[in-house]
């Protein structure tokens, strides 16, 4: 018993260390991706505001919807407007539960299989800027700004002012499609499903992209087909990155030109 209890505590600081140098190496690999996303939002911020077509882009997709007859968002957000705990829960969900959530995920997908953490981490970033010049050409206003275009919807931005982020050089508030704001969860929770098979954290990883989906609706953020555009360019970009891992993969000195392999890493991508 004695010698089983020592062979248990010794292996205890490797299990530390081992998860101390695992997250090191995370957090290196975030470097670069902030590195990535600072350009990102930089280039997604460039367009001016261009409210009048904008404007009439929003209504294109609310006409799309009310052929398909999906437009209920206006009814969405008025079930949950009124109720104070269901307000701060859509506020919250949708401020304080999108990116810490996919830093957080991320350093678990990266401990439990780092090719599949950076399959992820490129299907982020390559749809990122695959999305640029649709945010040129195509800008939208989202529901919570209609009111302000002269448009009302019944639909109205829950999160206060001094909460929500102010316009800049790496904003922009008429960037609505696709939605990244749920394509991403809807990602990541997919990358929940892949990496671990336990039924309780898939269920929960369903249950989580159906709140931030219902909570981006009650929050005024977006329409139900911006979020699907944001879910069929994660969809795209997954298939590119993943033909392009194989592709690393069976040319590892060509791929080797232009990257740099570190431990579990490869970078810049």
């Amino acid at each position: 018993m004695a010698g089983i209890a020592a062979s248990a505590t010794s292996q205890l600081p490797r299990r530390v260390v081992s998860l101390v140098q695992g997250l090191a190496w995370y957090a290196i690999d975030m470097v670069f991706v902030l590195a990535f996303f600072f350009g990102y939002f930089l280039l997604r911020g460039l367009p001016q505001d261009r409210i009048e077509l904008s404007t009439r882009n929003a209504f294109r997709i609310i006409d799309i919807e009310q052929s398909l007859g999906i437009f209920r968002e206006p009814g969405w957000q008025q079930a949950a407007i009124d109720h104070d705990r269901l307000r701060s829960l859509a506020n919250f969900t949708s401020l304080d539960l999108h990116m810490p959530l996919l830093v957080v995920l991320g350093a678990f997908f990266f401990l439990a299989d780092a090719r599949k953490h950076r399959i992820i981490r490129n299907t982020i970033l390559l749809s990122a800027f695959l999305a640029i010049p649709i945010y040129f050409l195509f800008p939208v206003t989202p529901p919570r700004l209609m009111s302000s275009a002269g448009y009302p919807l019944g639909i109205w931005d829950t999160i206060p002012d001094h909460v929500r982020d102010k316009p800049g050089a790496l904003a922009n508030w008429y960037a609505a499609v696709p939605s990244y704001h749920f394509g991403w969860i809807a990602l990541a929770m997919a990358g929940v499903w892949w990496c671990w098979k336990h039924w309780l954290l898939r269920a929960a990883a369903v249950g989580f992209a159906g709140l931030m989906w219902w909570a981006i609706v009650v929050t005024g953020n977006h329409y139900f087909l911006d979020m699907v555009a944001g879910a069929a360019m994660v969809s795209l970009a997954f298939y590119l990155v993943s033909r392009f891992e194989r592709w690393a993969e069976a040319n590892p000195k060509k791929v080797d030109r232009f990257t740099v392999r570190v431990k579990e890493l490869r970078l810049p991508f």
